[in-house]
């Protein structure tokens, strides 16, 4: 099994917007990070961040972050030879999910109650999801944690408490562990001072998922939106 980094881009954004309560009125770019597991069962791009017509679908969202876009995931893809026969979405929020239509003949793995968070929005988190979810696309609704091909290798665990919903992906590779925290954690400082995230569902799960982050051994955590800079 092959694993690959691909950065989409960056956002520039308040730190407080990540660290709650940390540095807030500090502007810093953070990273959007995609994920491409090659499997002998199938190809896996875990996100697909955001599109390169940001300007016209971001709208709003554009008085709070910039987005700087490196190359569309689809243009990407094209460049390794590669398509995606599974997308696991760690959540819906716009920067995680916004190409999902490019993918029309992917399977879209994500958790129903995401799903159903997506479609019907809280205010609270009316700008954080994109305007319309594309229901027709092959979206597979699962409920709780799944082992994709049944091997260990690629595995979804729930992770709530940035949304209802959000899950993270352990990935066994070369017999090493990497575990794709996506937004249960934003960055490493997150999990070192217990800040939460401007933009949540639950404080309460979100701590419940820093220990488990925290209890997770000989394992690489990619913190959602945080740079890589240790090889894997």
């Amino acid at each position: 099994m092959n694993f690959e980094i691909i950065k989409n881009g960056c956002l520039e954004c308040d730190k407080g917007f990540v660290t709650l309560g940390r540095g807030m009125g500090t502007k810093i770019m953070i990273p959007v990070y995609c994920f491409l597991v090659r499997h002998h069962k199938g190809n896996v791009l875990i996100d697909t961040g955001f599109s390169a017509d940001f300007k016209k679908t971001w709208g709003r969202r554009l008085k709070y972050y910039a987005p700087i876009l490196e190359k569309d995931i689809v243009d990407r893809l094209k460049e390794k030879d590669a398509n995606a026969d599974f997308i696991i979405n760690t959540h819906l929020h716009i920067d995680h999910s916004e190409n999902n239509p490019s993918f029309n003949d992917a399977e879209i793995i994500v958790q129903k109650k995401e799903f159903e968070a997506a479609c019907n929005p809280k205010p609270y988190q009316l700008l954080a999801y994109p305007d319309n979810i594309d229901k027709s696309l092959n979206y597979r609704l699962i409920e709780g944690d799944l082992d994709l091909f049944r091997d260990g290798s690629v595995k979804i665990i729930r992770t709530p408490g940035h949304t209802e919903g959000h899950q993270s992906v352990l990935l066994s590779v070369n017999g090493k562990r990497i575990f794709i925290a996506g937004d249960a954690c934003y960055s490493s400082e997150n999990l070192k001072y217990n800040c939460l995230p401007a933009i949540l569902w639950n404080p309460d799960r979100i701590m419940e998922t820093y220990e488990f982050i925290r209890s997770l051994k000989n394992t690489q955590i990619i913190f959602g939106h945080e740079e890589i800079t240790k090889s894997i």
